[in-house]
């Protein structure tokens, strides 16, 4: 029904503000702690099976033995379930999303692989501004904020981070993000 599908369009939108305000306002109490991403990874996947499923997109994900960062949770979970949803949102049904969490140079690195609709390089340069929309053919009817992506950059920041993508028109995406735990002189 589309009105529900509206609704749930606009809750999530609320939510993804909230959130957004409350980190760059310094008002979300950060709880700094070590993360397992074997342990937290599997959970966030599990969460997007059955949406997965309904479209027949094959999810794969793939961690680095014993890799941990020192971070707050939900922040890092906002990262995850933002790629993963998009890996998703963006893809072609039948299709694969890949996840990877792996480290380089010390940096924490996620990428998230799909086969998906793809961008062409303007759309790309648009890509992580507050509320960019990617509006096509393609995105039609795909409901979002526009905020996941400007969210995961910003709490990329937190990390003396960033995120990248590489992306080809109908072939798919590849989101990087690279975390760098915070270190002790930041506290």
């Amino acid at each position: 029904d589309r009105s529900m599908l509206r609704l749930e369009g606009m809750r999530k939108m609320i939510n993804d503000l909230l959130d957004l305000t409350a980190i760059e306002s310094g008002q979300k109490q950060r709880e700094i702690k070590n993360i397992e991403f074997e342990e937290l990874l599997p959970d966030i996947m599990e969460a997007f099976e059955a949406q997965a499923q309904e479209r027949h997109i094959s999810l794969h994900y793939d961690v680095e033995k014993g890799l941990s960062i020192e971070g707050d949770r939900s922040e890092i979970e906002m990262i995850l379930n933002n790629l993963v949803s998009n890996g998703l949102k963006y893809n072609y049904d039948n299709g694969d999303l890949h996840i990877q969490l792996y480290s380089n140079n010390g940096f924490v690195v996620i990428s998230a692989k799909d086969t998906g609709i793809g961008l062409s390089d303007e759309e790309q340069q648009k890509l992580f501004q507050d509320f960019a929309r990617i509006k096509n053919e393609k995105t039609r009817n795909i409901v979002g904020s526009g905020l996941g992506l400007s969210t995961v950059k910003k709490l990329a920041t937190l990390y003396d981070g960033d995120v990248d993508v590489a992306s080809e028109p109908d072939k798919g995406s590849t989101f990087t993000v690279y975390l760098r735990p915070p270190s002790a002189e930041t506290e």
